[in-house]
């Protein structure tokens, strides 16, 4: 090495010693159950003491309490047997956020979180815990991964009756963004069984003062969602992707929708709703490719989408005797219908034509898609049973610009 070089490389180093005493370097925290090796003893005394960017590794145990995580990037990982558990009196810790009520597990709002590993239960909590959530992300983003999600809800299927009207509660993974700062969230390879009302749910909300500003990516990905199966008294929904009050399509939400599995969300009369596998409402450019939709009233419902690829998807109808299963339920514009396959349906594919809520299906390619034991393979019309309207309304009913 050359003198000149030789001089560089210690000037190099002397500045990067330098630096060093001025960046701050995320720290790796534990929890244990009984505090062994120094480790806190409870999840949100972790996060209390953690900085931004630290990492939270959360060792075999049960830990009954509720998490909140404000205006805090970190990564909270479960060891094998890491388990938080609904306690049996928890605080409403929604309201202050979004003006609602909601007792989430785990609440993240105002940064970027990656929550991975962990089981989260609700021990079928609800009646003792109204409107229980298990991750709940309030304007943040970040990653919600490989998680298990139980029991959140009554532990059985229930619509509860508050101010003389139904009150839909009960969702496993939830998030919302209605703030001008644009999130992009990752939903992948979690499991969500025995919930409520939604497993996944995904919601982006217009900001008031700037409508034409897009909020929210989400990529829904390789995750399980199995509901409670045929009941007469609420009309499960496997995942929903929507977004509201935007002044373009194009600035609502886009994203994925890729190889999910949702099986039994089937309602049987004399309650008037269906069960759908997937839901989605004003999506812009997303892909919504080889997912498996199984034992449903309907499939799949894409309303007022734009730009938006349907692909190889396997939908299969209710294994019992009921009426209006529908495969897939299409409105909007410049739509692709590919390789998708419908089985044991009474309609394969309902396009919408000057629907009164949701418009028409313009400008659609169906292309090499495959119908087995179906009544009719494509239909055309207007649908009278309003299947995104008499959900959609219901579930963010009082956020604040609403």
């Amino acid at each position: 090495m050359t003198i000149k070089r030789l001089a560089l490389a210690v000037i190099v180093l002397i500045g990067m010693a330098g630096l060093g005493n001025n960046v701050a370097h995320a720290a790796s925290l534990c929890v244990h159950p009984a505090g062994a090796g120094r480790c806190f003893t409870s999840i949100q005394a972790a996060v209390n003491a953690a900085n931004a960017s630290d990492l939270i590794s959360i060792r075999a145990g049960i830990y009954v309490e509720q998490i909140t995580i404000l205006r805090k990037n970190l990564t909270l990982v479960g060891q094998s047997g890491a388990v938080i558990q609904a306690p049996a009196d928890m605080e409403d810790t929604l309201s202050s956020l979004t003006g609602f009520e909601g007792r989430p597990i785990i609440l993240v709002s105002d940064a970027d979180v990656t929550i991975r590993g962990l089981r989260i239960d609700g021990a079928n909590s609800a009646e003792s815990n109204p409107f229980l959530e298990g991750i709940a992300f309030i304007n943040a983003g970040g990653e919600i991964r490989d998680n298990l999600v139980e029991n959140i809800g009554f532990g059985e299927p229930r619509l509860p009756i508050i101010d003389g009207g139904p009150s839909y509660q009960g969702d496993a993974i939830f998030v919302v963004n209605f703030a001008a700062t644009p999130r992009t969230i990752t939903i992948a390879e979690n499991r969500v069984v025995n919930y409520n009302n939604n497993g996944i749910l995904v919601d982006a909300e217009a900001n008031p003062n700037n409508p034409a500003i897009a909020n929210l990516t989400a990529h829904v990905v390789d995750n399980t969602v199995i509901g409670l199966g045929p009941n007469n008294v609420i009309d499960q929904w496997g995942i929903f992707l929507g977004g509201f009050g935007f002044a373009d399509p194009q600035f609502s939400i886009t994203g994925t929708l890729r190889g999910n599995r949702i099986h039994d969300q089937v309602t049987i009369a004399p309650h008037p709703l269906p069960g759908v596998g997937i839901v989605t409402f004003n999506n812009y450019n997303v892909e919504i490719v080889d997912n498996e939709i199984e034992n449903v009233n309907i499939g799949l419902s894409a309303n007022q989408a734009s730009s938006v690829q349907i692909t190889d998807n396997k939908i299969s109808g209710p294994r019992q005797e009921v009426t209006g299963s529908i495969g897939l339920l299409v409105s909007g514009r410049d739509i692709g219908i590919t390789e998708n396959r419908f089985n044991k349906l009474e309609i394969g594919i309902l396009l919408l034509v000057e629907d009164p809520d949701f418009g028409s299906a313009v400008n659609t390619a169906l292309d090499d898609n495959q119908f087995e034991d179906l009544a009719v393979d494509v239909l055309t019309g207007s649908i009278s049973l309003n299947v995104a309207t008499a959900r959609t309304t219901r579930i963010w009913p009082k956020l604040p610009h609403h």
